[in-house]
């Protein structure tokens, strides 16, 4: 080849090897690319430093509260029982005559008992005096058997739609009637059979009882009969103790070796008397304890009424071992309870004026009588309301740490 020709094709070719690593560099970087590596990275942005929160302040732990001992009903039923005993057990223990003047309110004695007497008496004789000047007005016989009036009592007291008026008039008239017409032929009141008697008593009572439902219905104030219902009780339990009293006398009198077997059958009479005496006193207990509860104004009335429930009823347990009388007392011993969860609140009131005014002996008596109020009314209580009787003992208990604080604070102060 001839060197012109030479000449001519070396820049032809130092063109192509040019351009060819050109391409190359151009294929190097898009593989870096498809790497995913840029080929510049922008300046990295300054980190700003991470400051620490700085912690709460620790929080003091509160006391542990020590929780009040749980009580089940079953042991709250069992502690109120104790508690009824103990109380019980306080009381008179021997039934007489001295009791019942003490214990009851209209018919004390037998000069009471005699007056109670003499005013149905008076009022048969009036009633018969009636009937025999319409038997003469009539000229017909009218019936003079004692028993035939309280069979006309009877069928007054099972009779329905009964007014005021006509138990008055077929009930009260009647038995009166026939309480005259037997003392008559006894001669006295006192010689009646206690037969008989128990049996005026019985429906004389249930005619009364009959009367303060009908009153309370009415929207009436039922008092006036209550009064009778008590009169009637207190005259039925106190004619039955003399009667028994007279027989225990005239047996114990008795020696021949012929009286033996009366001796017997009046002590037979005298053990049915001494059950009658008991549900007597019994159903005096329990109006008592439904004068409590209806007596809502008066609260000195509504107490005199749940000690005398519970003083009779007191009576019959220890006499008897009744059980209907120990659920009674049960009833009017959660009535004395708010009486006494009351005088708890008194007691505080007066402790935190004797704290106020710097009486430490009179602070001190007094919380210690709003403590035992408030552990009497707490034993005695069941479940909500016990509930809210421990939360306010729990804060009198923690008022009593402060003062007793107090207390030796001041002592310290003064170097005592």
């Amino acid at each position: 080849m001839s060197s012109s020709k030479i000449s001519q094709i070396v820049p032809l070719v130092i063109g192509v090897v040019f351009i060819g690593a050109a391409l190359a560099g151009l294929g190097a970087s898009l593989l870096r690319d498809s790497d995913g590596h840029t080929p510049e990275q922008p300046p990295a942005k300054a980190v700003q430093p991470v400051v620490a929160a700085k912690p709460p302040p620790p929080v003091e732990p509160e006391p542990e509260k020590v929780p009040e001992p749980e009580i089940s009903e079953e042991e709250l039923r069992r502690q109120l029982v104790r508690i009824l005993l103990g109380r019980i057990a306080q009381t008179d223990k021997e039934f007489n005559s001295d009791w019942l003047q003490r214990a009851n309110q209209y018919v004390k004695d037998d000069d009471g008992l005699r007056a109670y007497w003499a005013e149905h008496v008076s009022l048969g004789a009036s009633r018969s005096s009636l009937l025999e000047r319409a038997q003469i007005r009539s000229k017909k016989l009218m019936p003079q058997d004692p028993r035939y009036f309280v069979s006309q009592a009877h069928a007054t007291l099972v009779a329905k739609d009964n007014t005021e008026s006509m138990l008055i008039a077929g009930v009260k008239e009647n038995l009166s009637l026939a309480l005259f017409k037997k003392q008559e032929e006894a001669e006295g009141v006192e010689l009646i059979e206690v037969e008989f008697m128990g049996n005026f008593y019985k429906k004389m009572f249930i005619m009364y009882q009959m009367l303060s439902k009908m009153a309370a219905d009415q929207g009436q104030d039922p008092a006036p009969w209550m009064k009778e219902c008590v009169r009637t009780l207190e005259a039925a339990i106190l004619d039955r103790r003399l009667k028994i009293d007279r027989r225990n006398s005239t047996a114990r009198s008795i020696k021949d070796g012929t009286a033996g077997q009366s001796i017997a059958s009046d002590l037979f009479r005298t053990d049915s008397m001494e059950r009658e005496i008991n549900a007597d006193m019994l159903a005096l207990g329990r109006i008592y304890y439904e004068g409590a509860v209806r007596e809502v104004v008066d609260r000195k009335k509504h107490q005199y009424y749940a000690d005398q429930a519970f003083k009779y009823l007191a009576m019959v347990y220890q006499r008897s071992h009744s059980g209907e009388a120990l659920n009674l007392m049960r009833e009017v011993n959660e009535i004395q309870r708010d009486y006494l969860h009351r005088l708890a609140k008194i007691s505080w009131k007066r402790a935190q004026l004797a704290v106020a005014a710097g009486e430490v002996e009179k602070a001190d008596e007094s919380y210690f009588v709003a403590t035992q109020r408030y552990l009497q009314s707490i034993s005695q209580t069941v479940e909500t309301r016990r509930e809210r009787l421990v939360s306010e003992f729990a804060i009198l208990k923690q008022e009593i740490a402060g003062w007793q604080q107090k207390k030796r604070t001041l002592t310290t102060a003064s170097g005592g």
